[in-house]
């Protein structure tokens, strides 16, 4: 398990490799694991997804916890691959399905229920979203050397279907709030287009009996230099929920997002402009209306050859730190309501909200390099902000502007406040 620490529609996700001993969650004794063992509460080992969770929560953050790791002892292989050092998770028991998908839905609601309600003297964490799986159209994840010629896929929706119809039954019979309130998701899809036929798949194809498979929200990864590919990806999958039947209230999940991985996870100069922020502020601010949630990948430059994180490796702000600040700045703690997005202006595109005591608040995304002017009208009346802020050097900070009128330079992030 690991969490994706979130707050309003801007994220962190925070990881851990999948071989760390510490993070399995069910312990493994040799023997295969019964139905009836997944009621021993000392089988479970919850300390490593409880300190993850307990940081997301230090920092304010609502976790979002990921299940992508198959424990040792649920695992179809228990003999670990040890000849890949670079990506530890590649060791054929982590990314494999499980030998038995019903033993292993029953351990993770064993799991989950310990986590959200407490045990062994523990007392449960507050997290409300469940995402089962990551990427598991790539091998690196979903591991198809143990099956039989091109089924593997089929064996991860075996898997993830009959886990989320499980989840559903407990959840629905469960006395208590805080399982009542729980959201199970899929995915966590490496491509946008998977995310979109599996909603398909699933509203056309029902389940024995009739129903349909239960699901809340659906996940799914973006990384494009062009923020707007970001959000056509976005749209594509937006456009298959909303032609569903059974899933037209399905929330929408940008589980990881960001620049081409490729060409920028190692680029300082890209990370230091102005490029990084404008990127992300243009995703967030197009697609406010369109996602229930979206999670950044990288919290910090954790490792040398990495420069795409929100802070430095000694955790100090980097410029796109900035365009977080901003986007928190539009969602007060007391919470605010969206009002607006101006998707027509995909090169200047402006975000809007509300607060609990009616400030309003203006986000102006000014991608070009020429400088602009805005104004804003309330029921027909041209209105002077209260306060602006400009950033639009990436080695400063937000600076405060006078009020008389808006000014948006080149390349920059302006907030205005009524």
């Amino acid at each position: 398990m690991r969490d994706r620490a979130t707050r309003g529609r801007g994220a962190a996700r925070r990881q851990r490799p999948r071989s760390d001993r510490g993070a399995d969650w069910f312990s493994d004794d040799g023997d295969p694991v019964t139905l009836a063992a997944t009621a021993d509460d000392s089988r479970y080992a919850l300390a490593y997804a409880r300190s993850a969770l307990d940081a997301a929560l230090a920092f304010g953050a609502k976790p979002f916890l990921s299940v992508d790791a198959m424990p040792r002892a649920l695992a179809v292989n228990r003999t670990p691959l040890r000849d890949d050092c670079l990506w530890t998770f590649r060791n054929r028991v982590s990314n494999v399905r499980p030998a038995d998908p019903a033993v292993f839905a029953a351990a993770l609601i064993g799991a989950l229920e310990r986590l959200r309600l407490g045990s062994g003297g523990e007392p449960g964490r507050p997290f409300t979203h469940v995402e089962l799986w990551n990427e598991p159209e790539l091998p690196f994840f979903w591991d198809s050397s143990l099956e039989d010629g091109a089924g593997a896929l089929d064996r991860f929706f075996e898997m993830a279907i009959g886990a989320l119809v499980a989840l559903d039954a407990w959840r629905a019979a469960s006395p208590h709030p805080e399982i009542q309130a729980l959201r199970f998701g899929l995915g966590s899809f490496a491509r946008a287009e998977t995310a979109a036929q599996v909603v398909t798949s699933l509203d056309g194809s029902p389940l024995p009996g009739g129903a349909h498979v239960p699901l809340d929200f659906v996940s799914f990864h973006a990384y494009d230099d062009d923020p707007l590919a970001i959000v056509g990806a976005i749209d594509a999958v937006r456009t298959a929920r909303d032609a569903s039947t059974h899933y037209a209230d399905l929330e929408l999940a940008l589980a990881e997002w960001g620049p081409d991985l490729d060409a920028h996870v190692s680029d300082p100069a890209w990370a230091g402009a102005m490029d990084a922020p404008l990127h992300a502020a243009t995703v967030l601010a197009l697609g406010a209306t369109r996602l229930g949630r979206a999670h950044r990948a990288i919290l910090w430059d954790f490792y040398p050859a990495i420069t795409l994180g929100i802070a430095d490796p000694a955790g100090g702000p980097k410029p796109l730190q900035r365009a977080y600040a901003l986007f928190a700045r539009m969602i007060p703690p007391e919470g605010a309501t969206l009002l607006a997005e101006d998707g027509l202006l995909a090169n200047s595109p402006a975000l809007v909200t509300r607060d609990a005591v009616g400030k309003l608040r203006v986000l102006f995304v000014n991608r070009g390099a020429k400088k602009r002017t805005a104004k804003v009208e309330i029921d027909g009346e041209r209105r002077v902000p209260s306060a602006v802020l400009v950033f639009a050097d990436p080695a400063g900070s937000v600076s405060v502007e006078p009020r008389q009128a808006i000014k948006l330079p080149g390349r920059s992030l302006v907030l205005a406040e009524f």
